[in-house]
């Protein structure tokens, strides 16, 4: 049936094939939304992957660069130095209770080197406790050897063969004496300052010289009655090992005064051991410096030791930071200085 242009019979074919395909089409239509949504979103995925791996190569071709810089850059190894104090050789030894002769007396003629021991819980004098240095007597005028002899008297300034005078003397045997370095007179200031700079060496007439503090220690500390055995080992000392010998310049106001003596007015005792030129110090990681240039010391008497300075602390040159090091030195009677200074290593 047609009416004008318009075909109704079509029309009516037309609408009654969607009406039983009805279904049919919102499957078709539901399918294509989702292929088409997707699509879209498949793209927004890829995009984002695609910039998400652009970000991710980045970031790993940075840290590929950090660990290749690392491995192409030559570590710098860190080396410290850690010096420590010297160890002591100070016995720290308690007389027994109830013992009339605490010490025993071993002088070691050919070392010219004397060493005390303490007696030990089972009557025995083993413990080392104390080493002098000394002057024993040379060929013609030998110091006794023997084992066992027995101190009887003492005397503050005791007469010499040679008509000088010995402080703190203390008889060995007969006419063996302990006693310091000759004086010419019975003066604290007339010290005979040639024979005091050869203590550590044969230098006596056959008696066992000392410095005035040590002689003066067995003076007080060892009662009449201390056994003493005199021997030869030129090799060994003993177990405390030989001390130094301060020397007293001969051109010194003070050369006739014993730098060891306790008197009050003995004029060495506004002097001492000393360190001089020690500095702070500044340098950069890896390049090391010399500590002890310009670093000097002197004694008690005014010589040069210089060699016996020791570094106490731990540092490194070769990571920054601030170390401290200190400077020690102590001569040989004992006086004893120290300095501090910042090590400061900058990159």
């Amino acid at each position: 049936m047609s009416k004008g242009n318009i075909n109704y019979k079509y029309l009516r074919r037309r609408t009654s094939w969607f009406r039983r395909n009805l279904p049919l089409v919102i499957i078709i239509a539901v399918v294509a939304v989702v292929i088409i949504a997707g699509s879209i979103t498949a793209g927004i995925m890829l995009s984002h992957s695609g910039k998400n791996n652009n970000q991710g190569n980045q970031s790993e071709q940075t840290y590929v660069t950090d660990i290749s810089t690392e491995e192409t850059t030559k570590a710098r190894e860190v080396v410290w130095i850690d010096n420590k104090e010297p160890e002591s050789k100070e016995v720290d030894y308690v007389v027994p209770e109830g013992v009339y002769l605490p010490y025993f007396i071993k002088v070691n003629r050919a070392a010219n080197c004397a060493t005390v021991y303490g007696i030990d819980e089972n009557g025995e004098y083993t413990i080392p406790v104390k080493a002098f240095a000394t002057s024993c007597g040379k060929a013609g005028d030998e110091t006794i050897v023997g084992e066992n002899y027995v101190t009887s008297d003492k005397y503050e300034w005791g007469y010499m063969v040679d008509g000088t005078y010995g402080r703190y003397a203390f008889r060995i045997s007969g006419g063996y004496l302990f006693h310091s370095v000759p004086y010419y007179s019975m003066n604290k200031g007339n010290l005979e300052d040639g024979q005091y700079n050869k203590l550590g060496d044969y230098a006596s007439l056959g008696c066992v010289r000392m410095c005035v503090r040590d002689v003066k220690w067995i003076y007080d500390n060892c009662p009449s009655g201390t056994g003493v055995t005199i021997y030869d080992d030129a090799a060994n000392p003993g177990p405390l090992g030989k001390p130094d010998s301060i020397k007293i310049p001969e051109d010194s106001a003070y050369a006739g005064w014993d730098p060891t003596d306790p008197d009050e007015n003995n004029p060495w005792n506004a002097y001492s051991a000393k360190i001089a030129g020690a500095k702070d110090i500044q340098t950069k990681a890896g390049e090391s410096v010399d500590i002890m240039a310009g670093v000097t010391a002197t004694d008690t008497c005014g010589n040069d030791i210089t060699a016996n300075v020791i570094t106490v602390g731990r540092y490194t040159f070769d990571q920054a930071g601030t170390y401290d090091i200190k400077y020690e030195v102590t001569d040989a009677i004992g006086s004893h200085n120290e300095v501090t200074v910042k090590l400061t290593v900058t990159e």
